[in-house]
């Protein structure tokens, strides 16, 4: 038999968006890492470590499933222009940046220590063009215990020199990433062309067959931008629409497929994104930010689609989900006033969900306590505050979302083993 250990606090999480699983004074049996029940009396078991954390909340993990970790260092730059120009001017010269493996050595480092400090351990990357760089990244996620899908970037087409790939370059590169990133076992690859207009057909047909012959996922960018949009229009005249030029090339694996943004869709993508079970990455703050528009979060959630938080940065600022979270809710009061029809913005018992179970579900069964599902959890000691003592334990998990970070979490666990900080003698 299996490691066991029993953790005793307040525990909280959302199996589905419709519904938060709330259990005061409880225990939850770990086997082997796994989550083998929830009891609120405490079981007897021998030999079992016990974790007592008193009246302190127990939360999943967070699930951070767009994020761009070569763009740590340019957070909070370029927010008074739009996507396109915003990418030229500032985020294709800070990417050219980690050719240098010194430059990575430093960045790196302090990403992961401020996503382990705020909890979120399984992530979809995207890092640079950059293959040794890539590799690095992924070696570094790898021995810090996250979870994670972190791809190479694929561009050939693009107006800034350091960055503009070879079409024969950037399908060799990708292949012998692919090979080596075998030696990993919680960070596995993701196929991932920028966005359509920086690859050329020849690029996306490449990226295509390895997707099918190696069975791989796919993450990439979709309707963020009217700009983007019109371009995408113009490159592929020949595509139905944006989503259209993705499918064309078979990277669309059913299940496997995060696309960012997905603001201003047709009702012919809406309906083959579904057909595709494709991931959805909500990333309301770089959405902001850049003034693209305002994802329609209810719609969408309705309707059924998988959906996730992204942080997006650095068109995001903020590294939190429970910001991600409060962002998501705030956004969809916003398109609610502004809608003509009568649409319910999402409650925070939905946007805890997409920031943890929701967009955990695109690694396995994670992101909830349920039953088999991994033990990844969070310690949140919310005692800062001077309501935690006298409102409800759903109270204490909304103003942690809109208050907390990484003061209040005192223990971090995946897979029910304690993660200590990654880098400690970096700040």
């Amino acid at each position: 038999m299996g490691r066991s250990v029993l953790i005793h606090g307040d525990l909280l999480y959302a199996a589905t968006a419709q519904e938060l699983s709330v259990h005061p004074d409880s225990w939850m049996l770990v086997e082997e890492g796994k989550v083998e029940g929830i009891y609120e009396q405490k079981p007897e078991i021998e030999n079992c470590e016990i974790r007592d954390y008193g009246k302190q909340l127990i939360i999943p993990v967070f699930a951070d499933i767009h994020i761009h970790s070569v763009q740590y260092g340019q957070r909070g730059l370029g927010m008074n222009v739009e996507l396109l120009p915003w990418l030229s001017t500032y985020t294709f010269k800070e990417e050219a940046r980690f050719e240098d493996l010194e430059y990575g050595k430093k960045v790196f480092p302090l990403l992961l220590n401020e996503l382990w400090s705020l909890g979120s351990f399984n992530l979809c990357t995207f890092s640079s063009k950059h293959l040794e760089s890539s590799l690095m990244l992924m070696d570094m996620y790898e021995k810090a215990g996250f979870r994670a899908y972190v791809g190479k970037v694929n561009m050939d087409c693009c107006d800034e020199p350091r960055l503009k790939e070879e079409c024969d370059i950037s399908f060799a590169d990708t292949k012998e990433w692919l090979e080596r990133s075998k030696q990993y076992k919680n960070v596995k690859p993701i196929i991932t062309p920028r966005f359509a207009p920086s690859c050329t057909e020849p690029l996306l047909r490449h990226l295509g067959d390895l997707v099918q012959e190696h069975d791989l996922p796919v993450q990439t960018h979709l309707n963020e931008n009217f700009g983007e949009i019109s371009w995408v229009q113009e490159l592929f005249p020949d595509s139905e629409n944006y989503y259209d030029v993705y499918r064309q090339y078979n990277l669309n694996p059913k299940g496997r497929t995060v696309l960012a943004h997905c603001i201003h869709n047709t009702e012919e993508e809406l309906e083959a994104m579904l057909e595709d079970e494709v991931f959805v990455a909500h990333c309301p703050a770089s959405n902001i930010n850049l003034s693209s528009g305002i994802m329609p979060l209810r719609e969408m959630i309705d309707a059924g689609f998988n959906i996730g938080l992204g942080s997006d940065i650095g068109a995001g600022d903020r590294l939190f989900m429970g910001t991600a979270a409060v962002d998501a809710i705030r956004s969809s009061k916003l398109y609610s006033m502004m809608s003509e029809d009568e649409v319910d913005p999402v409650n925070y018992v939905e946007a805890f969900y997409l920031a943890t179970a929701g967009g955990g579900a695109l690694f396995g069964d994670c992101g909830k306590f349920s039953e088999g599902s991994s033990a990844d959890y969070l310690v949140v000691d919310d005692k800062c505050w001077p309501a935690s003592d006298r409102i409800s334990l759903e109270e204490r998990l909304q103003q942690f979302l809109y208050l907390g970070g990484a003061e209040q979490i005192t223990e971090r666990c995946m897979r029910g083993e304690i993660v200590e900080k990654p880098f400690p003698d970096v700040c």
